[in-house]
């Protein structure tokens, strides 16, 4: 059995890297989503008036909550940049790697990818925690007036 060519190797092993930071990022995402829904939640519950708080405690909740997922949606953000710029260098490097072997799939997914004018999928998931913030910051200022 003939070997592999070592650059075939290195890319099969590097497009693992790139996998797994894919992986990575979706679980990340679908982790913060679900902190972002138990925010949502919690503020639903204690906005409700069959609390056992006090009024003071409650109207301190009710700005805190808001403000925690101003916060989670700030850091999502943060994370998601971090992983569009990782997976951004993963895949150039993959390219240079590719661009010596005689099919070049990922160049030419790229070439289709751009023909079809499609927008990265790392910028519709910031899209989504760019719409959550500015409701977290209408309801801190609801609660502020």
């Amino acid at each position: 059995m003939a070997e592999k060519d070592p650059k075939l190797v290195l890319f099969e092993l590097y497009l693992g890297t790139a996998e797994k930071v894919s992986d990575r990022r979706a679980q990340a995402n679908a982790s913060i989503l679900s902190v972002n829904s138990a925010i949502a939640a919690l503020y639903s519950y204690l906005g409700a008036e069959k609390l056992a708080v006090t009024a003071g405690q409650k109207a301190v909740w009710l700005w805190a909550i808001p403000v925690a997922g101003a916060i989670v949606c700030a850091a999502w953000g943060v994370l998601l940049t971090s992983y569009r710029k990782l997976n951004r260098a993963k895949f150039a490097v993959l390219q240079e790697i590719e661009a010596d072997l005689s099919l070049q799939p990922f160049k030419r997914e790229r070439d289709v990818y751009t023909l079809d004018r499609r927008r990265s999928v790392s910028y519709i998931e910031t899209a989504i925690w760019l719409l959550r913030a500015p409701v977290r910051g209408y309801f801190i200022a609801v609660l502020m007036t």
